[in-house]
């Protein structure tokens, strides 16, 4: 891998992900603990961008070998030889494939036997893949008897080879036993130039001194460079010279015969041998990611199907590669509670190898590998990162540019379901222009719900994890008294940068630092302040917190009595419901009585205006009941709420869903206007626990507004404000609670209509947030 992977169909956002995080490093570390060249193949094809299906299949692979290692059972790790383009080779017709060549491919075969065996040592998932291994028997058994260790075929590759090799090796002794005949003969010992039998042209010759040319009948084949020795062949040894020809001949021709029929038959189970090898290959590649996962610390990943993750000891893998034992492991967790996490600190802290550990353990759990992190990882189908200076001169691009780029492709194709990693979001340009930016995206991506994790110096960046729902902050720690970072991070705090601490470490002149140092903290935001005393905070915000369990506990309480009362008030109306039913049935008895004697005595001509007059006083009780029922208690009207017998009056009326709203135990609610029985002598009694007003000079900060009605409430606030003018204050804070926002509401518009209120804002969170306003006077 030349740094990106070398996978057909890899889209743009997938090769920059992969080339920001270095994962051409972890996939060539991987294939460097391959045993063959069909698992490194296999490594090298594996790319992580897959359905989730195929991802736990790969895990489950595995899961498999780890138990089986586990159990003591291994795999064959021997190197084999590239046969893939010899099969195809084989595949077409009359092709012939070398000795070496059939050579390498019975040592493939060899490997699957070795392969399957191994397979059906025990039983378990993997053991079905053996019958896939099996190397066809006949052609193993053809080429073992065929070839040699160096591919040279035996005498036992056929019958007519091991003939004809036999005749030749009686043929070559004869010849050689004649020509040493001529060599020994003492009345031509001074013709020789060596007692040496040589070869020329495929004929077994002598050398003969040039100068002795002409004193034996011999045919001259080739003389050496001097020119001194011809080689030479003496007439007498013709025969026997062309008949070891001719049997070399023959045996060239059978080897060839055999050659062509060992590669056909190798042809003919070509594709079951190139799917033997595709297994083994992945056998090799889940084998070499085992003891990569045992070289980091790795361990089994788990991968959910949400795009959520939530890890403990999660670490860099190629820092565990280059320094067992030493990374500190961290917890990360988005995608439930949180989409977003801000991580700030100092330089050279750690917040970078956070973001690559984090990418690098979800390809590594993709792509079938331990990872060094526990718990469990998300699906993430897109995959997005920023980081690093992406400058380019050859296009123009500065680091800023280059950022704002690929922040553009980021936005552009991240959805819900992906993964985006932006390191020092923002940087590269002025400070403010930069914050806005960073924040700008940041919320973009919120609001798209990615689950993102963004790193930054900006102060700006930290304030804005604070204020948005559904982003974290946390920061990487740093030894105050050692100067050095721990590489920890610190959830729920924001990492000072400790640019200036680290400045005067790395051993910047002293007096430069002082002016520095001096500068900053002339120019030193609140932020910073807060970030001193983080334990203060820290501890009020876990009073607060205990706080608001006891107060949810409470509630929980409140809740549990009043929907006993409700019920015990359903009960009532049940029964009054009934008693009512047998009174009208009783009277629509009497009436119906009436009517059928009224009806009678009509019908008998007899006073006729006695009965109109009594029908008429049948018809009085059901007009005043229907004029009851179409009318709507006025508002301000005291009356009686019939479920739970409490005297309250009307605050608004819905004649459309005919209800009316009443003031009950400091809660407004809306009843049906059946349940309210006007009745103005009734008194509305006074509700303890109701906060008085108290003038600005017993308590001039605040007024507490919580459980008042809405006229009651404003009129205190008038007299809130006017006692506060009076005094002199600039400022007011009014507390009216969260509840169904009809105080907050009233308070709003007072202060929008009032002249001598400036300005109208909701409290920090710390002050009490949505439950206060606090109200600039002029």
């Amino acid at each position: 891998m030349d740094g990106g992977m070398a996978v057909a169909g890899v889209v743009p956002w997938q090769d920059s992900f992969w080339r920001a995080l270095d994962a051409s490093d972890v996939q060539s570390a991987w294939s460097q603990h391959c045993g063959h060249i069909y698992g490194r193949r296999h490594v090298a094809a594996t790319t992580p961008w897959v359905p989730l299906a195929e991802i736990h299949d790969r895990l489950n692979w595995l899961a498999w070998l780890s138990q089986r290692f586990s159990a003591g059972f291994l795999l064959p790790v021997s190197d084999l030889p590239d046969v893939d383009t010899l099969l195809v080779l084989a595949e077409r017709p009359g092709a012939v494939l070398s000795g070496r060549d059939l050579r390498a491919v019975l040592d493939v075969l060899t490997a699957q036997k070795g392969y399957a065996a191994a397979l059906r040592e025990t039983r378990d998932a993997l053991t079905g893949l053996a019958g896939e291994l099996d190397p066809p028997v006949a052609l193993l058994r053809r080429l073992s008897v065929a070839l040699d260790e160096e591919g040279e075929l035996l005498d036992t590759a056929s019958t007519d080879l091991a003939l004809l090799r036999q005749r030749l090796r009686v043929s070559r002794s004869e010849l050689q036993r004649f020509l040493q005949g001529f060599l020994r003969n003492r009345d031509w010992q001074e013709y020789w130039q060596d007692q040496v039998i040589v070869q020329r042209n495929e004929r077994y010759v002598l050398p003969l001194k040039a100068s002795h040319k002409g004193r034996i009948k011999v045919i001259v084949h080739d003389r050496s460079a001097s020119g001194e020795t011809l080689f030479v062949e003496p007439l007498a040894a013709v025969d026997l010279n062309n008949q070891l020809v001719q049997d070399r001949r023959a045996e060239i021709q059978e080897q060839e015969r055999i050659l062509r029929a060992l590669s056909a038959a190798v042809g003919l189970e070509a594709p079951g041998i190139a799917a033997a090898l595709r297994h083994m290959g992945r056998l090799d590649a889940v084998r070499a990611g085992l003891e990569l996962g045992d070289a980091c610390g790795g361990i089994l990943p788990k991968v959910d199907a949400a795009a959520a993750f939530d890890l403990q000891a999660l670490r860099h893998p190629l820092l565990c590669l280059r320094h067992p034992g030493q990374v500190v492991g961290n917890a990360l967790r988005l995608g439930a509670d949180a989409r977003q996490l801000v991580i700030t600190g100092p330089n050279t802290g750690g917040k970078t190898a956070i973001l690559k550990a984090l990418g690098l353990n979800h390809l590594m759990a993709y792509m079938g590998l331990p990872v060094t992190a526990e718990g469990t990882l998300g699906y993430f189908p897109k995959c997005f990162a920023v980081i690093g200076d992406a400058q380019d001169i050859h296009t123009d691009l500065s680091t800023f540019s280059a950022q704002v780029q690929r922040l553009r492709e980021v936005l552009e194709h991240a959805d819900a379901h992906s993964l985006v990693l932006l390191d020092e979001l923002g940087n590269g340009t002025d400070p403010r222009e930069g914050g806005a930016l960073a924040q700008a995206v940041a919320e973009a991506l919120l609001a798209g719900e990615c689950c993102t994790l963004l790193t930054s110096h900006l102060e700006v960046m930290k304030r804005y994890a604070l204020s948005h729902a559904g982003v974290a902050l946390a920061g990487m720690g740093f030894d105050a008294e050692s100067l050095k970072p721990t590489y920890r991070l610190q959830w729920g705090v924001g990492g000072a940068s400790q640019g200036l601490v680290i400045a005067r470490r790395v051993g910047m002149p002293a007096p430069l630092m002082n002016r520095a140092e001096a500068l900053y903290a002339d120019d030193r935001e609140d932020w910073e302040r807060w970030e001193a005393q983080r334990g203060t905070l820290l501890q009020a915000a876990r009073q607060a917190m205990d706080e608001a369990v006891l107060a949810r506990d409470e509630a929980t309480r409140v809740a549990r009595r009043l929907e006993r009362e409700l019920e015990a008030a359903r009960q009532e109306r049940d029964k009054a419901a009934a008693a009512a039913r047998a009174e009208w049935e009783d009277i629509l008895a009497t009436a119906r009585q009436q009517v059928r004697q009224a009806i009678a005595a009509l019908k008998s001509g007899r006073d006729t205006q006695a009965a109109t007059a009594a029908l008429q006083r049948l018809e009085v009780p059901f007009r005043a009941e229907e004029q009851r029922v179409d009318s709507l208690p006025a508002v301000g009207a005291r009356g009686l709420f019939l479920p739970l017998r409490q005297v309250t009056q009307v605050l608004r009326a819905d004649p459309a869903q005919r209800r009316v709203q009443i003031q009950l135990r400091g809660k407004q609610l809306w009843v049906p206007a059946a349940q309210f029985a006007v009745d103005a002598a009734l008194q509305i009694p006074n509700e303890t626990g109701s906060t008085q007003y108290a003038t600005p000079e017993e308590h001039p900060w605040r007024l507490d507004l919580r459980g008042q009605l809405r006229e009651d409430a404003l009129a205190a606030l008038r007299r809130h404000v006017d006692g506060a003018v009076a005094a002199g204050r600039r400022q007011v804070q009014i507390l009216h609670g969260k509840g169904n926002g009809v105080l907050a509401e009233m308070v709003r518009e007072f202060a929008e209509q009032d002249p001598r209120v400036s300005l109208w804002r909701m409290a920090r969170p710390e002050h009490g947030g949505g439950g206060v306003s606090e109200l600039e006077l002029r």
